[in-house]
């Protein structure tokens, strides 16, 4: 039993990461479990900058040996993702320092950790975070990058987004030349049986939209495996033959025990 007295059965789990028709596939998908506790991950290493599936790639191994040293149910959840992101950025830092010359590796980051009958979340970039519900999408993140602060600040529509010049710029992520001192986007919901959690890279996201999603990963009787593989196929084909990087994981939750 964990600390709330809860425990999650993640009936369902899938993942799925395809280059698409890029040279080399720089996102990074992340499962790893410890007591009572999963955590999800979605890197997506940013193609303008050296390093950056270097980058991903040290994102989820720090997350995955971080993962390994609990010996029990993580005690401080909200602490425990903001500093797997804070611990990722130094590494990818000291990693692009070591090269000659020094390069600035960069990538962006999503976590999920389902835990006490909750799922809490972090990100830093544009790659998302999802929670499905009754067929309907309860939480999306909102993405760290220049359309989305162009469109709160009402000089774009939704509409422009897709073909705006400035689509491809993050605003935050991990790596680079800069502290990481602007607190990652954080949050946290009670579950329910029969919730879906996405995770993905925006190779998905821009190329398939929210309801698409939701028919496909919330489909009865349908194992998660294969719709999250064609999902991904589906993204790729999509923007062929310019398709980016495509990767998610997804799970679907039974029931939560109260304890």
């Amino acid at each position: 039993m964990n600390r709330a007295g809860k425990r999650i059965a993640v009936v369902d789990l899938a993942h799925c990461s395809l280059t698409g028709d890029r040279r080399n596939n720089q996102d990074r998908c992340l499962m790893a479990r410890c007591d009572n506790a999963l955590l999800l991950g979605i890197a997506d290493g940013m193609g303008g900058h050296p390093g950056g599936d270097k980058a991903a790639q040290i994102f989820v191994d720090t997350c995955r040996s971080q993962m390994r040293q609990q010996s029990g149910p993580i005690s401080e959840p909200r602490a425990f993702l903001l500093r797997l992101l804070q611990l990722s950025h130094r590494r990818i830092q000291r990693y692009g320092q070591r090269n000659t010359p020094p390069i600035l590796p960069r990538t962006t980051a999503v976590l999920a950790l389902l835990q006490d009958g909750l799922v809490r979340w972090v990100h830093a970039g544009d790659s998302r975070f999802y929670l499905f519900r009754e067929r309907r999408t309860a939480v999306r993140t909102t993405d760290h990058s220049q359309v989305e602060r162009l469109r709160q600040q009402g000089l774009i529509k939704q509409e422009e987004m897709a073909a705006h010049p400035a689509r491809n710029l993050v605003t935050r992520c991990l790596g680079g030349d800069h502290e990481l001192v602007d607190v990652p986007d954080y949050g946290e919901i009670p579950l329910a049986a029969d919730d879906r959690v996405l995770l993905c890279s925006d190779g998905l996201w821009s190329s398939i939209p929210d309801l698409r999603l939701i028919g496909a990963l919330c489909d009865e009787g349908v194992k998660l495996a294969g719709q999250v593989t064609a999902l991904a196929r589906e993204a790729a084909a999509s923007r062929a033959p310019e398709s980016d990087n495509v990767s998610l994981v997804a799970c679907r939750i039974g029931l939560v025990d109260p304890g």
